[in-house]
């Protein structure tokens, strides 16, 4: 309780695992790189400048429907859904979780929270019980926003199964019917339809909390980021900066809003260029095209799999409103860069990511041709090194781990010191827990992950280089490989192949296809694992440690 009321009361230096300090609030508002604005300061701008201007286009496949609003329109339904939210007793600093698909009610219910200045905490549909209860019960949800029924799941069924672990669980809000003899569920209908009172104005500290987000969990266990007003605030502006994102466009949000990518690069983005968001719940390529072809498309932020179903349509449908594809989630192929460029005619923009920091690494769309061949440079507002051993900064070409700092870095694990500081060194550089090189040019390339160096006999195998060519080989159509732990040479690699459909895919092939390419022996891979699929991130990261765990356990049997 003693943590909450230092959260209402806009002290978030005391959130237990916050590292915010006024010396930092003070460095980054004298730099213009905290500007002092709340989020909800954008959709009252757009508000203001455009009223009649279309703010929202919801397109669902699962409710056969389509609904469009208003900025006007938009803001009157968040100021009534802030009334109702404050009637169930919501104050600034009480954690309200999001459970939507990608509905149009998603950004009412954002930019309500963020308006009476508690906290949005985004969880992906697909989560289950396991993962609900671990999130709501981490982050002390009071209030809890589900859909009643989404992809034949039954969320009041799961909210039922999990509520008797969730002491500060009060409500739970329901889009679509919800129990009528159960006082602990209200219908979101029920909440916008408050009578439109007199907006009720309370101060906001740009510096407090806006978000928890916890992270996808490649490594295990998910980790609660902690950004505010001012953080997001930064990342959103200095990218759309970057970028050169006009108020003129369209943007397609079909990664989950319960993610980072649908949340920040999908609602809260469009908000800020004071244009029009356009959401599909469930992605249907065909229905994506005809969307984009509808809506005039001008822009979209999703992960690969999006981009590359969109290239195998697109030669049936073309879509020429479509200007710009940014993926800024899991590392993308390089030959899907070029190929899909060349396809769909339009900026393919590689950008590198994470809860932690929304996109501080990508492309520009004026850079060099080969430049679209890494993930690009430092975003303004960010600032990017890379260490070699012995905390070196890097040589031009050489590995190392990638860390940052910045105005868009989160300010720490919620409850969790132990993380902030294990994390965080003592001049505030973040290890991302990424290995990277850069080029003359200061151009970033990621080259894995810092747990996936896979040391053979003290020589390090080239991950993401031996996955990047066995990706270009028409016979895969996905593939990761990870360590297989070794008693002589301490690790070997495994690599775990998807093949293309019609296709098979055997050892000896494989090694004779990496031969060809004349890479070193050392760097093969010495097992061959087909899969059917790999286990992936709703941001379409590969769970390696998911594969690790596997090959380990294959071993043990096979011993």
């Amino acid at each position: 309780m003693e943590e909450k009321q230092f959260i209402n009361g806009g002290n978030v230096m005391h959130v237990e695992g916050s590292r915010l300090t006024y010396q930092m609030i003070t460095e980054h508002v004298e730099k213009g790189l905290w500007r002092n604005e709340r989020l909800f300061d954008h959709l009252e701008s757009a508000y203001r400048e455009h009223p009649d201007k279309v703010a929202v286009v919801a397109y669902s496949v699962e409710r056969n429907r389509k609904e469009k609003l208003t900025y006007q329109e938009l803001y009157d339904k968040v100021t009534r859904c802030e009334n109702g939210l404050r009637a169930l007793g919501v104050q600034p600093g009480d954690v309200v979780s999001v459970q939507l698909p990608n509905y149009f009610e998603f950004p009412i219910i954002l930019y309500a929270i963020n308006k009476i200045g508690a906290i949005f905490n985004g969880l992906t549909h697909i989560y289950r019980a396991k993962e609900v209860q671990f999130i709501l019960r981490k982050s002390q949800s009071k209030v809890f926003v589900v859909p009643n029924e989404f992809r034949k799941f039954d969320y009041i069924e799961m909210v039922n199964d999990v509520w008797g672990d969730l002491p500060d669980l009060e409500k739970v809000i329901v889009v679509g019917d919800c129990p009528k003899d159960d006082h602990r569920f209200i219908m979101f209908d029920q909440i916008v339809s408050k009578e439109h009172h007199p907006e009720i104005y309370s101060y906001v500290n740009p510096n407090t909390i806006a978000q928890l987000g916890f992270t996808s969990g490649t490594t295990g266990e998910p980790k609660g980021v902690m950004h505010t007003h001012n953080t997001l605030a930064s990342t959103i502006r200095n990218y759309a900066t970057y970028e050169k994102l006009q108020n003129n466009e369209c943007n397609l949000i079909v990664s989950p809003v319960g993610h980072q990518t649908g949340f920040l690069w999908g609602a809260l983005l469009t908000t800020y260029l004071k244009s029009t968001a356009v959401y599909l719940d469930i992605w249907k390529t065909e229905k994506a095209a005809e969307i984009i072809n509808e809506e005039k498309v001008s822009m979209m932020l999703a992960a690969a799999p999006f981009l590359q179903d969109l290239v195998t349509h697109v030669q049936e449908a073309p879509l020429p409103s479509l200007k710009f594809i940014s993926i800024p989630g899991a590392p993308i192929p390089r030959k899907l860069v070029a190929y899909s460029a060349e396809k769909l005619d339009c900026k393919i923009i590689p950008a590198w990511g994470m809860t932690e920091y929304g996109i501080a690494i990508a492309v520009a769309p004026d850079d060099p041709k080969h430049s679209f061949q890494t993930d690009g440079r430092r975003v303004p507002g960010a600032e990017v090194k890379i260490f070699a051993e012995n905390a070196r900064e890097a040589l031009p070409n050489e590995e190392g781990d990638l860390k940052i700092k910045g105005a868009g870095v989160f300010i720490g694990y919620y409850k969790r010191p132990d993380l902030t500081e294990k994390h965080f060194d003592a001049e505030g550089w973040f290890d991302t827990g990424d290995r990277a090189v850069r080029d003359e040019n200061g151009f970033i390339s990621i080259t894995g992950r810092t747990k996936d160096i896979i040391i053979r006999g003290g020589e390090n195998i080239p991950v993401a280089e031996i996955e990047n060519l066995l990706y270009e080989w028409d016979k895969i159509g996905d593939i990761a490989i990870v360590a297989i732990p070794d008693e002589r040479l301490g690790e070997r690699a495994c690599a775990y192949v998807v093949p293309e459909p019609g296709e098979s895919v055997t050892f000896e092939q494989m090694i004779d296809y990496l031969l060809s390419k004349k890479i070193a022996k050392q760097k093969l891979p010495e097992r061959l694992e087909l899969i059917e699929e790999l286990p992936r991130t709703i941001s379409g990261k590969v769970q390696k440690y998911v594969l690790r765990e596997d090959i380990k356990n294959k071993i043990h049997v096979e011993r």
